[in-house]
């Protein structure tokens, strides 16, 4: 089993799309586990009231969602498995479809909850996995994942290029092995578990690196934000030290609090020869779609969709970040496939 991820950054960057076509592409020869976190596949987007892409399955397909919504499904399903856990609209059952059809997911919102369902996956399959960047911590799960922005996000091509950036950086941050569950301290290092996410936590960090000795290694599991691990940086003493090394549990850990654009002071604070930053566990991020498509209020409580120019706004983002980014229905889904060829290999 291979679990690949599909996020999007906002509402309305194309991540249904590319879900759509990555189910497009591994329809012919794959054997497919779709399922999601938290709920998506709606006919209507349920802010703007603006039409959504449906998600469409193939016969053969294995999908995972709440009992209600396979059932009122036009894609029939048959080897109905309760899988145990519950979402917001009913159990979770996993079903064959044995006819293609439309279906709209609602999966589990915990990483334990998703693991207990990912158990229903047969070992020789592709999981697809469907999220928001809201709901994202659970995609800690998948070993690729594809990334959806676009201008629904933000009109602004710099700013967009600018937030891929410091993904792509903290997604490819290096990995070390970690410590168990028990508690860790001497030879060096130490073990701080609630994250970096309060106020406060940061000097805790900081207080743990200046009173140790000339190497040292913190684990830190927990949500991190990126404006407390700048209080961190601001008074870690790196004159006296080498080898200082912060690991934190997984990319993803990183990207659940604060604005993304801090994430480049950390960097730029981040002297990298005297202060590694790791992590114990990574996901591959494969390629960024970007979508430029953003609903426009024209009155009250009133929708229409509207676009900024797709050719210029890809090219400026694509022109500035490091990761391959695309925009499926501009440039057709070549570099998709590609990337997901990647995850096959």
């Amino acid at each position: 089993m291979r679990v690949i991820g599909i996020a999007g950054t906002a509402k309305n960057t194309g991540k249904t799309t590319t879900l759509v076509a990555s189910i497009k592409f591994f329809a012919e020869n794959q054997k497919m586990f779709i399922t999601g976190i938290g709920y998506d596949g709606e006919d209507f987007d349920n802010l703007t009231g603006l039409p959504k892409p449906r998600v469409f399955v193939p016969e053969g397909a294995i999908v995972a969602s709440a009992l209600p919504l396979l059932e009122s499904s036009d894609a029939k399903f048959t080897d109905l498995s309760d899988t145990g856990v519950r979402c917001a609209l009913g159990r979770i059952f996993s079903g064959t479809a044995t006819a293609p059809g439309q279906v709209v997911l609602a999966g589990p919102a915990s990483t334990r909850d998703l693991s207990s369902v990912l158990a229903f996956a047969p070992d020789d399959s592709v999981v697809l996995l469907d999220g928001a960047f809201s709901r994202i911590s659970p995609m800690v799960v998948a070993d690729s994942l594809i990334l959806a922005t676009g201008a629904a996000r933000s009109r602004d091509s710099h700013r967009i290029a600018r937030e891929i950036n410091a993904i792509d950086r903290i997604m490819g941050l290096p990995v070390v092995d970690g410590p168990g569950t028990g508690d860790v301290s001497g030879n060096g290092v130490s073990k701080m578990s609630g994250g970096l996410f309060l106020p406060g936590q940061g000097h805790e960090l900081a207080w743990r690196l200046n009173g140790a000795g000339k190497a040292q290694t913190v684990y830190v599991t927990g949500i991190v934000n990126p404006q407390v691990f700048l209080e961190a940086l601001e008074e870690i003493n790196l004159n006296g030290h080498r080898d200082l090394t912060i690991v934190f549990d997984h990319p993803i850990m990183l990207l659940l609090s604060g604005d993304l654009l801090r994430w480049e002071e950390v960097f730029s604070a981040n002297p990298e020869e005297r202060l590694t930053v790791a992590v114990r566990a990574s996901t591959e991020l494969l390629g960024v779609t970007i979508n430029p498509y953003t609903p426009t209020e024209s009155g009250a409580g009133k929708y229409v969709a509207t676009y900024v120019p797709p050719e210029s706004f890809l090219g400026d983002i694509d022109g500035l970040t490091r990761i391959a980014c695309t925009d499926i229905m501009f440039e057709g889904p070549g570099k998709l496939h590609s990337w997901l060829e990647k995850f096959l290999d």
